[in-house]
């Protein structure tokens, strides 16, 4: 199991491109999410519909590959 965690399941960042090496140099697995202001990276436990400001921009796949395995709820693929 990754580091993320449900209760710690997002982080802020200013740019996608942040939230990305942010989340391979952890190796998690989740999406990042354009935001109203700024943008987040969320873990696969992350409910579709949560932040209805929320826009899908990027996946990213770590090595236990839990993005592959994340709940059918969880939001859907964008790339």
């Amino acid at each position: 199991m990754s580091e993320w965690n449900y209760t710690k399941c997002t982080k802020p960042f200013e740019s996608a491109e942040h939230a990305k090496e942010y989340m391979l140099e952890h190796d998690f697995a989740g999406w990042i999410l354009k935001r109203a202001e700024g943008f987040s990276a969320v873990c696969p436990a992350y409910p579709a519909g949560y932040y209805p400001d929320a826009t899908v921009v990027d996946q990213v796949e770590n090595s236990l590959h839990e993005l592959a395995h994340a709940s059918p709820d969880a939001v859907p693929s964008c790339c």
